[in-house]
């Protein structure tokens, strides 16, 4: 089965509104890994703990991120600096399209997440 496609809509956070595509669970995030790097923490060690490593991710072209934090159980919309913008709290597969919460910092509107078909090769 290919995974779906990940667009936000209507963000305060105009970076964010774009298309993400699936990524492998075991490939880390370069923004994450960017945060990881300036708290000086083990970028592997931390990926392990928060990520599954079976639940999918979300990667736009802009480094922009979606994942699933199985450590405080949230989705959670990271811009490309790896800093936390938007989390939602529902247990799904995949982003839930409403319910977003800003963290602190975050503009407003909140985000929309719209699942899109993904017809690559």
């Amino acid at each position: 089965m290919r995974l779906p496609f990940v667009s936000v809509q209507g963000s305060g956070e105009t970076d964010e509104n774009v298309v993400f595509r699936p990524q492998d669970p075991l490939r880390i995030p370069a923004g994450f890994d960017r945060t990881c790097q300036k708290a000086r923490w083990n970028t592997q060690g931390m990926w392990d703990q928060l990520s599954d490593g079976t639940s999918p991710w979300f990667e736009a072209d802009n480094e922009s991120y979606i994942y699933w934090n199985r450590g405080n159980k949230k989705w959670w919309i990271d811009g490309p600096s790896g800093a936390g913008l938007y989390t939602n709290d529902a247990y799904t597969e995949l982003p839930p399209p409403s319910g977003w919460v800003a963290l602190a910092g975050a503009k407003e509107p909140l985000p929309n997440v719209v699942i899109l078909e993904n017809n690559d090769a």
